[in-house]
């Protein structure tokens, strides 16, 4: 941890300045903070952040944010907005039960049924009536009976 003369120098003195400058809360300094106790120890102001950071013990997410609020750390971390992985999951499970009894069912039409169900129904852009009715010559009430 402390290898160079300026971290030797931080590790053993870093706490006592920030008492000295009522500094002593926990996370990160301030920018008054920080300047100052890097003109008093003679180091820059990273490495005084860097060593603050390693000094500082670990913080459990379970902390509340604050002593009179009862929210915590976790609570932040948490995407409310994001789908569940169950959520997805289902969804996943519902699509492929689903392709697999469209697939079942495609086998069963004509290849003009296919066709006119797959230009209608599965398509971003559908084709009209009046296009399949001219393509196949039969009228848009025909086209629309095999739809």
């Amino acid at each position: 941890m402390g290898t160079t003369a300026a971290q030797k120098k931080l590790f053993f003195n870093l706490r006592k300045a920030k008492s000295q400058i009522s500094a002593f809360e926990e996370g990160d300094l301030r920018p008054e903070h920080l300047s100052a106790i890097a003109t008093k120890l003679g180091v820059s102001e990273e490495e005084v952040t860097n060593m603050n950071r390693r000094l500082g013990g670990d913080a459990s997410l379970n902390a509340p944010l604050r002593a009179d609020g009862e929210s915590e750390w976790q609570d932040w971390l948490a995407d409310d907005t994001a789908v569940s992985q169950e959520t997805q999951l289902a969804e996943s499970e519902e699509k492929s039960i689903r392709m697999g009894l469209l697939q079942e069912a495609m086998e069963e039409l004509t290849d003009r049924e296919k066709h006119i169900l797959t230009e209608r129904r599965l398509k971003d852009d559908p084709v009209t009536l009046e296009e399949l009715a001219g393509q196949y010559g039969v009228s848009r009430e025909r086209v629309r009976q095999i739809e």
